[in-house]
């Protein structure tokens, strides 16, 4: 039996519209929150050119909402997606490549397409993430306590994992693992596109371990459990300040002196669910502060739930296009001008779904989807 969950003292309400009217109703000496909007998607001239690790996102960042380092909140304008152009466009070229190699029509369009909206949404879920955390900073000043630099402390510490790439510290950047099975899961909008993305080398292989925390992504794309213990993990990081709060490194450690980098590689998550998950009396894992009881008096884990919604919708958040291509890639990825994004998608499964989708299948596009999907 799970062991006792300790009682929840205060129920807290993390509706996203509450959320939202706090910050407008949070201002600041810079700025604050307060009247946020959508600004031009040309960045200012010598704007740093930045992109992530993995190489099916080297032309994608996130910028994070709040300014570091500072006493009380203030928004960085510069915040929202971040696309250097040039890159992508030299990057869907490859994919084109290998599109017409499959006699794909219109490969270099769809390859397009395909690179945008997968760096789109992995990226969008760093700022469902961003935006959770930047909430429970802007409690914590409004409660008139300290403003704690969590998400800016949380990146230099994987960008030190990201500078060595040392295994097995650097697959608890867990985020990056997140964010793409948030992109792969089933059903989603863009779910349905996962074998597309994997077959021309967007999403990695399961478990390639040159990819590091990026092909992570699996399990929690597959196991809601999963998905929710990485979860608590993100939000542990960051409270914590540790990249490994479990303290599971030890025995990560050990298999990879047992079994070997791939058999270490293949139990970062499973390891991750088992010390987030109660245990039997007398065995290792979960502890009972780990748990609390909700208004209902289910056991739920004390982490500040998972990262499903951000704080805007997809198309509120800032998009940023670096480089000459950038003006073109806005034509074509703006929803005020376009028909991005349903045509986009709606063009992607004509081409990647067609002998696959049967006459039983749901429709990705129908009200019936979950929080994923892209709508305006």
């Amino acid at each position: 039996m799970p062991r006792r969950a300790l009682p929840l003292l205060e129920p807290i309400a993390y509706d996203i519209r509450r959320a939202a009217q706090l910050v407008r109703q949070t201002e600041s000496p810079g700025g604050g929150l307060a009247g946020l909007n959508r600004p031009e998607r040309t960045p200012s001239p010598g704007s740093d050119v930045g992109g992530e690790i993995d190489e099916a996102l080297a032309m994608f960042w996130y910028r994070d909402l709040l300014r570091a380092e500072t006493d009380s909140p203030e928004v960085d304008p510069d915040w929202g997606i971040h696309v250097n152009a040039d890159a992508l466009v030299e990057w869907a070229a490859g994919i084109a490549t290998a599109m017409e190699r499959d006699g794909i029509a219109n490969a270099p369009t769809l390859s397009l397409d395909l690179a945008f909206v997968f760096g789109f949404d992995h990226c969008f879920f760093h700022h469902c993430v961003d935006a959770q955390i930047s909430l429970h900073m802007i409690r914590l000043h409004a409660a008139g306590q300290p403003m704690p630099d969590l998400r800016s402390t949380y990146r230099e510490s994987s960008n030190r994992l990201h500078d060595s790439r040392v295994a097995p510290q650097w697959w608890f950047v867990i985020e990056e693992a997140l964010a793409n099975a948030h992109v792969a899961r089933d059903p989603t909008r863009l779910g349905g596109l996962r074998e597309a993305f994997l077959r021309y080398g967007i999403l990695p292989q399961p478990l390639d371990g040159s990819r590091g925390p990026w092909s992570l992504w699996e399990q929690a794309a597959m196991d809601e459990r999963a998905f929710n213990a990485l979860s608590h993990m993100i939000w542990l990081q960051h409270l914590s300040g540790q990249i490994d709060p479990l303290g599971i490194l030890p025995l990560i450690e050990h298999e990879v002196d047992e079994g070997g980098l791939d058999a270490a590689f293949n139990r970062v998550i499973d390891l991750i669910i088992e010390a987030c998950e109660p245990q039997q009396q007398g065995e290792d894992g979960g502890q009972p502060y780990d748990w609390i009881e909700d208004l209902h008096g289910i056991s739920r884990l004390h982490a500040f739930g998972g990262f499903s919604e951000g704080l805007f919708r997809r198309l509120d958040v800032p998009i940023w296009f670096h480089g000459g291509n950038g003006p073109d890639l806005i034509r074509r990825y703006d929803g005020q001008q376009g028909d991005w994004p349903y045509g986009t998608i709606e063009r992607l499964y004509e081409h990647f779904r067609t002998d696959e989708v049967s006459s039983q299948w749901d429709d990705p596009f129908s009200s019936d989807d979950d929080d994923f999907e892209l709508s305006p």
